[in-house]
């Protein structure tokens, strides 16, 4: 019996026997690598991890509230905004997510932070290793402390936080770093939009102060050097960015809430975007710059007025 048994299997081809005596009863394939069910559960129960989770702005829930007020219906009002149903019908319910909900009221504080943000700083969202979760992130790398340290204190009053006395220095620069959700959502809502951010820097004299001071210690300088071949020296503050729309803007301020006339000069590297930048040479008001608006880094307040 034994004899006969093993003579029939030495009749069968080598893939047959793999395939009806080798194989689990689970395997779907026949070729290439296996794949057990227990396996194929697997991969599908995390096909779903690691999904980035869609975010909102205050400026999709205002207008699904609006087209809501009108009469229309969850259905159509997802449909025109390109938002899924059910995200329109929980606003519709009072559900709310905190992005959404959250606006800061304007301060000088913020309009100071909006000025930074607009030269040195940078807000981003990235993904931790390790963590496997998405950090939304407001930095703000200089190298200056003073810079830095005013940055922080600013920041802390906005978002409720300590401040950073004594931020980590990253490539020779001090490195201030808050994470907020709520923040990254709100500014990139309201980034590269003057219309809107009007609302948070011309609200006072105190908030336009702020913004520009702000801003000047990030992409500002200030020249003072002798006249060759002529007495007296030379001074210049000066303004650089490749936005001409903010170059303009922060002339438009300069010049109607402190009289500070400024001209604009534009040059363009090779392989670079064109440069702007905003100049102010008369020794008036280099001066009333420096007594109505300033520096906060202290070697750019090289004269004492």
């Amino acid at each position: 019996m034994v004899l006969l048994f093993a003579q029939s299997l030495a009749s069968i081809p080598h893939y047959s026997l793999t395939k009806l005596y080798f194989c689990p009863a689970s395997v779907t394939r026949t070729s290439g690598p296996t794949r057990t069910r227990s396996h194929t559960l697997r991969h599908r129960g995390m096909r779903g991890m690691g999904r980035k989770k869609r975010e909102y702005t205050r400026e999709q829930y205002e207008e699904a509230m609006r087209l809501l007020q009108q009469g229309l219906s969850p259905y159509k009002v997802a449909k025109m905004l390109g938002i899924p149903e059910s995200t329109v019908y929980m606003w519709k319910k009072g559900g709310i997510s905190p992005a959404a909900r959250w606006k800061p009221r304007p301060t000088k504080e913020l309009a100071y932070v909006l000025g930074a943000l607009a030269g040195d700083g940078c807000v981003t969202a990235v993904t931790v290793r390790g963590e496997g979760r998405i950090r939304y992130r407001i930095i703000l790398r200089v190298k200056d402390y003073e810079f830095a340290y005013e940055f922080s204190k600013c920041m802390a009053t906005i978002l409720n936080k300590p401040i950073i006395k004594r931020p980590k220095i990253v490539q020779g620069l001090w490195d201030v770093t808050y994470d907020h959700k709520a923040f990254y959502m709100w500014y990139k809502s309201i980034y590269g939009k003057y219309d809107r951010l009007r609302e948070y820097v011309e609200r006072d004299g105190e908030t336009v102060r702020a913004f520009l001071r702000g801003i000047f210690n990030a992409e500002g300088s200030y020249y003072r050097h002798r006249r060759p071949h002529r007495r007296g020296y030379e001074e210049r503050i000066t303004l650089t960015n490749t936005d001409l729309t903010l170059i303009r803007y922060v002339q438009h301020l300069l010049l109607r809430y402190f009289s500070i006339p400024s001209r604009l000069t534009s040059y363009r590297p090779k392989r670079y975007r064109r440069w702007y930048t905003l100049v102010i040479s008369r020794r008036a008001s280099i001066r009333k710059f420096f007594e109505q608006i300033g520096f906060t880094i202290r070697r750019r307040q090289r004269e004492q007025w």
